[in-house]
């Protein structure tokens, strides 16, 4: 089994995680008795979502469901295989995000969440991709007949971004750990640089910065992330600014919201765990993601 070990490090504590093949190789000899299935969500005011769904013959009606949010490829059908050896193992609900770059064609409508537009202007709320992700899982409860109560997200890379930036404009969601990993650039609590890499522009009222930092969130990096990204944003001024690379720009948001959060004496409930050995790769980063998606919620 994958072990932690608890270090400290600079102004903040850690997990490093140690090797954990679990996906790979252990999990991988059971396979999925069926076949994923799929369907469209129009069920919200934006453009519609492909849902890919898998649904192991164990779980039951108040299984735990699981949301995947893919990286920039948008490559929905990658991103689910990866966990549905261990779902069917385990026995929890995987739901894959489906954002074609047609309906949601840059950074802004898909890693940022659809909060503003490229020329920085604020998008109507409704129309966040933020917000699709509460109608979509009320919409698999009904459709499906769950009676689960809450959900567990994972995003890598682009969905490691829009995967940290989800308890800030949904503070009120029905997610019990959310796992952000490798985010390819990230917001930071910082009310001087323009939204999606800081706070300026956005109208925040200062209990959501709270509620966000008292999310259940962990901020999953792997240590061989160092290679330079390819997008406009994910590689421009602003996101270099935060690092050379993406271990670095994790690095930063933790400690950045760390001090943020203790200058302001607010509860900060987030973790930051390392992945040793894993580079920008949702499928060699995915095993070390289950233990703290699946770990009980911060109090």
């Amino acid at each position: 089994r994958a072990g932690r070990r608890r270090i400290a490090h600079g102004l903040f504590a850690l997990s490093l995680v140690a090797a954990a093949p679990a996906l790979a190789a252990d999990e991988a000899s059971a396979r999925p008795t069926g076949p994923p299935w799929s369907y469209r969500f129009e069920g919200w005011a934006g453009p519609a979502l492909d849902v890919i769904w898998y649904t192991p013959r164990k779980a039951g009606a108040d299984a735990p469901i699981l949301i995947v949010i893919p990286g920039a490829s948008r490559d929905a059908p990658r991103f689910h295989a990866t966990w549905l050896a261990v779902a069917h193992r385990r026995g929890f609900v995987v739901l894959t995000i489906g954002a074609p770059v047609a309906r949601f064609p840059t950074e802004y409508e898909y890693n940022a969440g659809g909060v503003v537009n490229a020329n920085g202007e604020a998008r109507p709320q409704e129309e966040w991709l933020f917000s699709a992700i509460e109608p979509l899982f009320e919409d698999f409860r009904a459709r499906f007949g769950f009676q689960t109560e809450r959900y567990h997200l994972f995003g890598h890379s682009a969905g490691g971004g829009f995967a940290h930036r989800f308890p800030l404009f949904q503070p009120e969601a029905k997610v019990q750990r959310v796992v952000a990993a490798n985010p390819a650039f990230v917001t930071l609590p910082d009310r001087e640089t323009a939204y999606p890499f800081g706070l300026e522009g956005l109208s925040l009222p200062p209990e959501q910065l709270a509620q966000w930092f008292a999310a259940p969130l962990i901020i999953l990096l792997g240590d061989q992330d160092l290679a330079p990204r390819t997008k406009p944003l994910s590689n421009g001024p602003l996101a270099r600014a935060q690092g050379p690379h993406v271990f670095a720009r994790g690095q930063l948001l933790f400690e950045r919201a760390w001090k943020e959060a203790n200058a302001r004496g607010l509860p900060f409930h987030w973790e930051l765990q390392i992945a040793e050995g894993v580079g920008h790769d949702n499928r060699a980063i995915a095993p070390f993601a289950l233990t703290p998606l699946f770990a009980a919620a911060a109090p």
